[in-house]
């Protein structure tokens, strides 16, 4: 499991009235040189620039300096030392503030350490100790093993020297192991060692990585891919997944190495959190005992799910594309679920039935060919706002394509709302709507015109005086529907 941390440097009190703090992130991952036999921790670290001193020698030549000492030790033995100076580049007082980063390569032997980090601003003076445990290092010169995973917020092809270089790549690290709104992809790096030693020169195996809920590991919104693989001493692996259609939610990325039998024979993982305010996250949703243990036919559940559609936000509707198309059982059921406890925490079930009855009697109604009622826009009007108070159907009109209107006496703090549906494709129940006076739907000022089926200008002249008397027979239907 990934850890970092957040240290906030003690601020010295000649400088209280100036700055509050220093902001620091560190994290670390660990990997292992075959040909050397010799593991290696790699530091990141990340200092808020706005957070330190500034030289102030003249308005044009400011610059920060930090000192950073790692210590790596074994119980009371020093395993490893690092002291090291960072500078900003140079600013004027009008220049905005970088961060400073660094990457931090210490090689250590096999072992269980702690590591301690000082870090001291040269300019005011202030420092900070912190020291926290190590995982365990644990590589074997015979044996497969798996680097640290490294979460990276971007990989790109490295074209002159760089810390952050691997293989050809700039990997920049993801310092808080967190992807924001804005964030909506995840790259991520390891490496696999000595395959060739435990499964065999230029074998196959299989690679598997997967975001997974840390509570029992279960895949969640189908972010699971394959990789096959060919035995070799040093595998580097870059990969990624689009957080899209992640809710907000803590996961794990967990990373597989299975042989033939498709046994796992090596794992990692890395802890990771995402913010989709979009999105919401069901994998804490309990289904036992409830009225979704029943519903085990993911056809018909994904039936069921897709009714919901009229009275869903447009995020549920997305999200419940999203279970729909995975098929997840589990997932689907805790979906479904959540759903209607959101809509009667006391009955969720009743509420499910009630909706159901009506979702059958619409596609009774309004269904025609391979479209289901729920999927037209009458049935979309009738499940959203309730049975109408009134509704004319007139299928058969010289002049007109068939057209349906409705009346609502009350809707949704509104009086005396009106639906008007035709069907310009002159499918008797492929209708559209045309015009409506409730908020949020269509509203068409030339409703009437387009009632008509000829394309040209609506012609009210005395060359067609029946154009008259049909728009005088709509115009009293709409405002006095029966």
């Amino acid at each position: 499991m990934k850890r970092f941390l957040f240290l906030i440097l003690a601020l010295s009190p000649l400088f209280t009235n100036i700055k509050a703090n220093i902001n620091l992130i560190l994290d670390y991952s660990v990997f292992y040189l075959t040909d050397q036999d010799q593991p290696y921790v790699e530091f990141y670290l990340s200092i808020n620039g706005n957070s330190l001193f500034y030289t102030s020698e003249d308005s044009l030549n400011q610059q920060a300096q930090v000192e950073i000492t790692y210590l790596i030790e074994d119980g009371e033995n020093v395993v490893a030392f690092e002291k090291f100076r960072l500078n900003s580049p140079l600013y004027s007082s009008e220049d905005k503030k970088l961060d400073l980063i660094d990457l931090k390569r210490i090689s250590i032997p096999n072992g269980n350490y702690t590591y301690t980090l000082i870090a001291r601003d040269l300019v005011s003076g202030r420092s900070v100790e912190s020291s926290d445990q190590l995982r365990a290092v644990e590589f074997k010169k015979d044996q497969l093993s798996i680097s640290d995973v490294q979460l990276s917020t971007a990989v790109v092809a490295a074209n002159e020297s760089s810390i952050f270089d691997k293989n050809g790549y700039d990997i920049f690290p993801s310092f808080t192991h967190f992807y924001g709104l804005d964030q909506n992809e995840m790259y991520f790096y390891f490496e696999i060692y000595n395959s060739n030693k435990e499964l065999g020169e230029e074998q196959d195996f299989l690679l598997e990585y997967s975001v997974v809920s840390p509570k029992d590991k279960a895949i969640i919104a189908n972010l699971r891919a394959f990789k096959r693989m060919t035995s070799g001493e040093v595998l580097p692996i870059i990969q990624s997944f689009s957080l899209t259609d992640l809710p907000t939610g803590k996961y794990e990325l967990l990373v597989n190495v299975k042989n033939r039998e498709n046994e796992v024979i090596q794992s990692r993982s890395v802890e990771f959190h995402r913010s989709n305010p979009a999105l919401k996250n069901y994998s804490a949703v309990r289904t036992e005992n409830t009225f979704v243990d029943s519903l085990t036919n993911k056809e018909e559940l994904a039936e069921y799910i897709r009714s919901l559609a009229p009275i869903s936000s447009a995020e549920e509707v997305q999200y419940a594309k999203n279970q729909v198309n995975y098929g997840e059982l589990k997932m689907m059921q805790q979906y479904f679920l959540n759903f209607w406890k959101e809509r009667d925490i006391a009955n969720p079930h009743q509420a499910w039935l009630n909706y159901k009855q009506e979702v059958e009697k619409v596609n009774e109604l309004f269904g025609y060919g391979n479209i289901k009622g729920y999927q037209t826009e009458r049935g979309r009007v009738y499940l959203q706002y309730g049975p109408p108070s009134a509704m004319q159907n007139v299928p058969y009109q010289r002049d007109t394509y068939p057209y349906s209107v409705w009346q609502y006496y009350k809707l949704d703090g509104q009086v005396n709302r009106k639906f008007v549906f035709y069907s310009p494709s002159m499918e008797m129940l492929g209708y559209q709507i045309l015009h409506s006076n409730v908020r949020g739907e269509i509203n068409n000022p030339n409703w009437e015109q387009n009632l008509f089926k000829n394309t040209g200008p609506y012609n009210t002249t005395q060359e067609n005086p029946s154009n008259l008397i049909i728009q005088d027979e709509a115009k009293d239907l709409y405002d006095n529907p029966r």
